[in-house]
């Protein structure tokens, strides 16, 4: 495969913004890096754990099933809105959560991401070579993600507890949260509308 267009394409499309990195600059903004670094490890590691699914065929699978992928794509829509208001304050009866999001909560943030399905299926369509060891591509491409996931989700959650730090104890950070909150439901609508799904 020729590895640095994809390599590009991997840094373009993991350090922009998109609903991963919003709920992980939400996070940081709410608890500071080190408390939010379970969930970031858990939002990489469901990448990881969809990167693999796909190399090994669920795309294929997923496609022959025109139900099942609607059902999936409502379920992205349904749950990343659910966090993103859940940790901004929105869904709270108190001001704030008690305690950032585990791992566990993190490890279900790319499965159900339709940016993350999205960039992985474009990846193998375009970046692959059938002419070449497919499992080799595959753990190329899981490996890059991953190295690059390490590095933006962690700068995207620094980002957020930096940007908090600069307005902490203002009206304008509950404010800052809640707006986060609502860019990250528009960025998922937005993912799903752009792959054609609604």
């Amino acid at each position: 495969m020729d590895y640095t267009p994809f390599f590009l394409f991997a840094v373009f499309m993991v350090g922009t913004p998109g609903p991963a990195n919003m709920l992980l600059m939400t996070s940081g903004g709410n608890f500071g890096l080190w408390r939010s670094l379970p969930f970031v490890a858990g939002v990489t590691f469901g990448k990881l754990f969809v990167n693999l699914l796909l190399g090994l065929g669920l795309w294929q699978l997923l496609s022959a099933k025109p139900m099942v992928l609607l059902a999936l794509k409502i379920a992205c829509v349904a749950y990343l809105a659910w966090l993103a208001l859940r940790m901004s304050g929105f869904m709270m009866k108190g001001r704030e959560l008690k305690r950032p999001e585990t791992f566990w909560s993190g490890l279900l943030v790319h499965p159900l991401n339709p940016k993350a399905w999205a960039m992985l299926v474009f990846a193998y369509a375009h970046f692959s070579d059938p002419s070449q060891p497919w499992v080799m591509q595959v753990i190329i491409i899981s490996a890059t993600f991953f190295v690059v996931q390490v590095i933006f989700h962690t700068l995207w959650c620094a980002g957020g507890a930096l940007v908090v730090a600069a307005v902490g104890g203002r009206p304008a950070e509950r404010w800052l949260m809640r707006g986060l909150s609502v860019l990250t439901v528009l960025v998922v609508i937005w993912a799903v509308a752009l792959d054609g799904l609604i």
